[in-house]
């Protein structure tokens, strides 16, 4: 151990480091414990003390019976042997004074992981978020590691003394150099073996990053009769022909999350129907039972309209669809994934149009202004998954 080692705390002590990932490539490991780092069942993991917790019952304080422990590595059936490159929130963390600082960087143990070329590193969240099998997994095509700039928590920060950081501009979070362990193309089957082995991209989002907003994704990789075997060909394969098409015809294509918009000459909008005198009194009934729907919590009009008019006429009204050609606050929705808000949109014979403010609900994204109309596209993938632990 090196002089600068002796004192640090075990997690920080490279050579310790070096010594339990060793001992994990073995075999048979020789050595299974140190302090809070443990060998199991072809798993390196970390199990801090077992917190306190308290019993309502007895009125006392006992440990918990299920600690909470980060999993750091795992052998795979066929052998691969998978480092975990999620933020590791327990290795590290301290307490003082009732207050947790829980780790939000790299490891030493996951940097040594890193260094040694042994292990294949994958953010362990991302099985769990997209049901695969692990022991599946096959690397195909890395991007390599990279250090980006992203909003952290800020160590100086205080949360018991709010005041005090407030008087001394004291930030709660700061951009500050963060390591990331690169986009990765791999195999895997889903836990439904019948959905058989497919091809996953996982990255950050290239968009996002330059503002600040760290998006980990993974989608499923289109294989439409042209092989994927790297990362620029999973990019590839999830941009739809219309936009690549656009783009090289010199169209200012913009994207946002899975969202691209090609802009374009035509309006989807129309010149305004004419309606019976009978139509738009139908209409201004329905609106004006819909805005009592909205505030039926804490209305008495709400009951009072619904026994006037009757459950049946009143669910008719309350449902019926009122007809504009006006652009209006427009929703886009691909899949699971949360969807994007347009500040104006129409669809026309089954294509969306978009323009003005384009806003992503989960704040996953950021606001993009479309000046003019834009047809709206999402990409290929077949699914995606938006991770929502960390990643380093």
């Amino acid at each position: 151990m090196s002089n600068e080692e002796k004192g640090s705390p075990i997690c920080d002590r490279k050579t310790v480091m070096e010594e339990i990932t060793q001992n994990f490539l073995l075999e048979k490991p020789k050595k299974r414990v140190w302090g809070n780092f443990r060998i199991e069942d072809n798993k390196i993991i970390y199990r801090p003390s077992a917190p306190m917790e308290w019993d309502g019952r007895t009125n006392e304080y006992h440990k918990a019976k299920r600690p909470p422990f980060d999993l750091i590595a795992t052998k795979t059936k066929g052998g691969t042997v998978l480092g975990n490159a999620s933020i590791l929130p327990l290795v590290g963390r301290t307490v003082a004074y009732g207050n947790e600082q829980l780790n939000y960087s790299q490891t030493k143990i996951q940097s040594v992981m890193e260094d040694s070329g042994s292990f294949d590193l994958i953010p362990f969240n991302v099985f769990d978020e997209a049901d695969l099998d692990v022991d599946t997994y096959k690397m195909i095509n890395e991007g390599g590691a990279e250090t980006i700039k992203r909003e952290r928590p800020n160590p100086d920060y205080k949360r018991n003394r709010y005041h005090e950081m407030q008087e001394n501009n004291i930030p709660e979070t700061v951009v500050m150099d963060s390591h990331f362990m690169g986009s990765k193309l791999f195999s895997v089957n889903f836990t439904d073996s019948e959905k058989g082995k497919v091809k996953f991209l996982f990255d950050i989002d290239r968009n996002e990053i330059e503002h600040g907003i760290f998006n980990p994704f993974i989608v499923q990789a289109p294989e439409n009769g042209t092989p994927i075997e790297t990362v620029k060909d999973a990019y590839l394969a999830l941009i739809p022909e219309e936009v690549k098409i656009a783009m090289e015809s010199g169209k200012d294509v913009k994207r946002q999350g899975e969202w691209f918009f090609i802009p374009t000459d035509k309006s989807p909008e129309e010149p305004d129907r004419v309606y019976t005198e009978a139509e738009k009194k139908d209409f201004a009934f329905a609106l004006g039972v819909q805005k009592l729907n909205e505030n039926a919590w804490n209305d008495d009009s709400y009951s009072e309209a619904k026994g006037l008019l009757g459950n049946e006429e009143f669910n008719r009204l309350r449902n019926l669809v009122i007809p504009t050609k006006k652009p209006i606050r427009f929703v886009l929705k691909a899949g699971k994934n949360r969807p994007n808000n347009a500040e104006f949109g129409l669809q026309k014979d089954g294509v969306s149009y978009v323009k003005g403010e384009i806003s992503h609900s989960g704040r996953e994204h950021k606001t993009i202004t479309l000046d003019g109309w834009h047809i709206a596209i999402p990409n290929t993938a077949i699914g995606s998954f938006t991770i929502t632990g960390d990643v380093d």
